[in-house]
């Protein structure tokens, strides 16, 4: 199986700017955040995965913040939704991430009866 850095390099490939070693930042800052590391468990490998990639959408989108929209007779250039599309990325990659963490598969939540039995 690919290492993170590979599985992670690999899904930035066309995003302009994102290199290996800002890949990598992103994994380190995830192991930091998350308590994990990259092992032998694959949920966790996975958790790390989505953390990363949701921590190198962040740091896309930040950078793309300060694009801009502009009409100059015809032609019309508009980069505004760049920032929304990878927020958006980002939050998605958080809610795998806490799927692997805890471990994946389907969950059943039973709320409290409102007479408390």
């Amino acid at each position: 199986m690919a290492t993170l850095l590979e599985r992670l390099v690999v899904r930035f490939r066309n995003v302009p700017g994102a290199t290996a070693v800002e890949v990598a930042d992103w994994i380190a800052e995830a192991e930091a955040e998350s308590g994990l590391s990259e092992g032998e468990v694959v949920s966790e490998n996975n958790a790390l995965l989505y953390l990363a990639f949701s921590i190198g959408c962040k740091t896309i989108a930040t950078d793309a913040a300060r694009f801009f929209k502009y009409t100059d007779g015809e032609e019309q250039v508009d980069k505004t939704n760049i920032f929304e599309n990878y927020m958006r990325l980002s939050l998605e990659a958080l809610q795998q991430f806490r799927y692997h963490r805890n471990g994946g598969g389907s969950r059943t939540v039973t709320p409290k009866r409102a007479d408390a039995r």
